[in-house]
């Protein structure tokens, strides 16, 4: 078993970066996005944790909004030495929890539309449903797990779903 250094929380609307071995995790994604990205060679992870879709309207890079949020953890991996090439991109919650409304569903086009407008494609993705979901990210394999609802187990994601 690997030992992790630190386990690092992603809130509502921010996003963590980390060149160590460490654990991202967002915990509770109800509507809300997680993006996820993992470049192998540096064993550089990050995760943003989005809430909004398109980009913020006063241009002041919010990362509680799709573009501002995969600009900035696109930044910051590169920043760390990561290769934007080389990235392994997981997108997981966008569950409708109250059934009502499509905001989970504009999150989502948002991402992938902005992720098409830079040539980067999805690796994993577990999106939509009614379930509650939580991410993680264990920087020092590049695994990503999600968890859904009340369930104990944590899923491995290995490639594209959608409920």
């Amino acid at each position: 078993m690997l030992s992790i250094d630190k386990t690092i929380d992603v809130d509502t609307g921010e996003l963590r970066v980390s060149s160590e071995r460490a654990v991202l995790r967002s915990i509770a994604l109800g509507s809300c996005v997680a993006f996820v990205v993992y470049e192998p060679d540096g064993k550089i992870g990050g995760l943003a944790h989005i809430m909004l879709p398109g980009k913020s309207p006063s241009n002041n890079n919010n990362t509680k909004y799709a573009e501002d949020a995969i600009d900035a953890l696109l930044n910051s991996v590169e920043k760390l030495g990561a290769k934007i090439e080389n990235l392994e991109i997981s997108i997981v919650g966008g569950a409708n929890i109250l059934q009502e409304g499509d905001l989970p569903d504009l999150i989502t086009k948002s991402i992938i539309d902005c992720l098409e407008k830079l040539d980067l494609e999805v690796s994993g993705m577990r999106v939509g449903g009614v379930e509650r979901r939580s991410v993680f990210l264990n920087t020092a394999t590049g695994n990503v797990y999600y968890v859904e609802g009340d369930n104990p187990n944590k899923i491995l994601l290995t490639k594209i779903t959608k409920v």
